[in-house]
């Protein structure tokens, strides 16, 4: 594979994407989404090359398809960037898109009510006297693993 380093450039990674020459075959350019098809198949290939940058592929997949969700580059940085415009890093955007994958878990677990009766007042906390529902995916999730090492007859429910 060639040696590229696309999470240095999401704007890249997500052009290479879907059309590329990074990797060129019989003058044909292979889109990185097919890198791992091609070396998987290719015999007398170095492994050890395709196995060194699989996982950072599986990083790049994650990344530019989730941008595909979105209808402009504008729009996903608008998503993946702080309240002052700062756009995230590559670790920041893996990091964010899991926390936000585990809090819908849990969300989606107790059908849209972390107020449920299944959920124990677990996502509930008390401030001045009075009780409030945790919003914040970050508490979320982090309340959400909680429950679930309390609650192991939950886990194999889930």
């Amino acid at each position: 594979p060639p040696t590229v380093h696309l999470s240095k450039d999401i704007n890249q990674l997500c052009e290479e994407w879907e059309k590329s020459n990074l990797l060129v075959v019989n003058g044909c350019g292979i889109p990185v989404k097919y890198w791992g098809e091609f070396y998987k198949k290719g015999k007398g290939v170095k492994t050890a090359a395709w196995d060194a940058l699989q996982v950072e592929r599986g990083n790049w997949k994650f990344i530019a398809e989730e941008q595909q969700w979105y209808p402009d580059n504008a729009s996903f940085w608008h998503a993946f960037g702080d309240e002052n415009g700062k756009v995230f890093s590559y670790q920041q955007i893996l990091n964010f898109s899991a926390v936000a994958q585990d809090a819908n878990d849990a969300r989606n677990f107790f059908g849209g009510n972390l107020d449920h009766p299944l959920a124990h007042g677990t996502f509930c906390y008390t401030k001045s006297s009075k009780t409030y529902l945790s919003s914040k995916d970050n508490t979320i999730v982090k309340k959400w693993h909680e429950f679930l090492t309390m609650h192991p007859d939950i886990v194999e429910q889930w």
